[in-house]
């Protein structure tokens, strides 16, 4: 079996699924079908390098693809997996897909509620849940990696430019691949996103089915998994209400949480990032 030569190392609840449905569609991408997030350099590493290897083409089934990857966006906050890629994959390209930091972890609250039954109040989430507000220190987190990665080998993209302008920013990803922009009309691969909004009605149930799901993918029985995505079991629990906007104080006060990181990340990218103050 043949080993990643590119991964999508995150970030979280930042486009990343989206990345991977696009991916996905590409003749000359390879990325898992079996699972979506391989999850090796995080939480599956003692099962060692050929369990991850079964998740990839070889020998003349390879050789239809140009670049051969995979997504785990868990991976850019994981203080062991840089380390741990660049040991088995020291040539590896990386790609991170970046969302305004405050959207990112109101994204990541609403997705605890949905899946998780998380009856928390936001402030509250915030407060108890600092593994979610250091999820979002970008710049910190990309650090670890250039550490032992060269810069070049690290591709950027920022949420909103690619809903903004996707024809540019798959334009930037295929370059960086080496792969064909094989698609005339960018745009009609976002008019379908990944992940509805809304709160199930009978968010226990779906909670509990989550659960089953994140069960059965830890022992690798991944088939159930896809063909209950197939079915649609999310539209079984009813859908509630969509959530409404983050409340401007919590914005505020996320924005002055996160200020110094965003600064040191434009210029490490060497990039404005005026698309998150709008």
């Amino acid at each position: 079996m043949s080993l990643p030569d590119f991964l999508v190392i995150g970030a979280q609840r930042a486009g990343s699924s989206l990345l991977h449905q696009i991916l996905l569609g590409h003749p000359q991408v390879y990325v898992p079908v079996q699972r979506k997030e391989v999850h090796y350099f995080d939480r599956y590493f003692e099962r060692g390098a050929e369990w991850y290897r079964s998740y990839f083409p070889a020998g003349a089934e390879a050789g239809r693809y140009r670049a051969i990857g995979e997504v785990t966006p868990d991976y850019l906050a994981s203080a062991e997996a840089p380390a741990r890629i660049h040991a088995l994959l020291p040539q590896c390209r990386l790609i991170a897909i970046l969302r305004n930091p405050a959207d990112r972890i109101y994204s990541w609250y609403q997705h605890a509620r949905r899946s998780r039954n998380e009856r928390r109040d936001l402030a509250t989430f915030l407060e108890e849940e600092p593994g979610a507000l250091r999820a979002g220190l970008y710049h910190r987190h990309l650090q670890s990696y250039l550490a032992l990665f060269p810069q070049d080998a690290l591709l950027v993209l920022l949420y909103e430019e690619l809903l903004r302008d996707p024809g540019a920013e798959l334009g930037r990803l295929t370059g960086f691949l080496g792969v064909d922009m094989v698609w005339s009309d960018p745009a009609a691969l976002l008019r379908e996103r990944v992940y509805a909004s809304e709160v199930p009605r009978f968010r226990q149930g779906f909670a509990l089915a989550r659960r089953a799901g994140g069960f059965l993918a830890r022992h690798d029985l991944n088939w159930p998994v896809r063909a209950a995505k197939r079915l649609g079991v999310r539209r079984w629990f009813g859908s509630g209400s969509a959530p409404g906007a983050l409340p401007a104080a919590e914005r505020e006060r996320l924005a002055a949480f996160y200020a110094d990181d965003v600064r040191q990340l434009s210029v490490l990218l060497r990039r404005d990032l005026d698309v998150w103050q709008a």
